[in-house]
């Protein structure tokens, strides 16, 4: 079962994902991804503690800071834990993170005229140990990248064609899209990545978006 929690000022959604479990001991964690870890990560922590959970993997929707800045804690947390815990985002996104994440964050908040926000909520973030490319599976896992440009660059969605599952990011909500005013964003490329990629897929799939409540795709076409 996928869970969801609400994290920080935007209230992004943090989307763990279960994977399958590599050993049947009752004391053994279970392995988990977890998707845009944004803010909170000692209650991320918690929760994952609470139900015996391992992250295996951080992935990024996209690299904007209210689905990132948790990202550094949880690192730290799970390395003195002895846990080395990889990040991933789509390589157009990558700058967002490491080094220039700072400046490049600071820039889309600055032009969205949230600059004093930004240097409230920052907290820095590591490199990405994986670039992401379109069609590539996630280690030992169903999911699959759907590159999905317009709400940033290197915006992706995750599918799972086997349950009928994607994690949308800030592409695609229950009743709208994302925010396009982004230096690096389209509202061209957003429709037709939404057009020709997420509308082409069953009506029935379930979509867990970056911020607010699922839908379905059916629902979101209008069907």
């Amino acid at each position: 079962m996928i869970e969801r929690i609400a994290v920080g000022a935007f209230a992004a959604n943090c989307w763990i994902l279960p994977l399958a479990a590599k050993s049947e001991s009752a004391t053994a964690q279970n392995p988990c991804i977890l998707i845009d870890p944004g803010a909170e990560a000692d209650r991320i922590v918690s929760f994952l503690d609470a139900r015996k959970l391992l992250p295996s993997l951080i992935v990024c929707s996209h690299g904007h800071l209210d689905h990132i800045c948790g990202i550094g804690p949880l690192v730290a947390t799970f390395a003195a834990r002895g846990v080395k815990l990889p990040i991933a985002i789509h390589k157009d996104d990558a700058a967002y993170l490491g080094a220039e994440g700072k400046e490049r964050n600071r820039r889309l908040f600055r032009d969205m005229g949230a600059l004093s926000m930004f240097e409230q909520l920052w907290t820095d973030v590591p490199e990405a140990d994986l670039l992401l490319e379109e069609g590539q599976s996630l280690p030992d896992s169903p999911w699959k990248v759907i590159h999905s440009p317009g709400h940033s660059k290197g915006s992706i969605c995750l599918y799972n064609e086997g349950a009928g599952l994607l994690i949308s990011g800030d592409t695609l909500f229950r009743d709208g899209v994302g925010r396009t005013d982004g230096f690096d964003a389209s509202l061209e490329e957003l429709r037709e990545s939404i057009a020709w990629k997420l509308f082409s897929l069953p009506p029935s799939t379930k979509v867990f978006p970056g911020h607010g409540a699922p839908t379905t795709i059916g629902r979101a076409r209008g069907d």
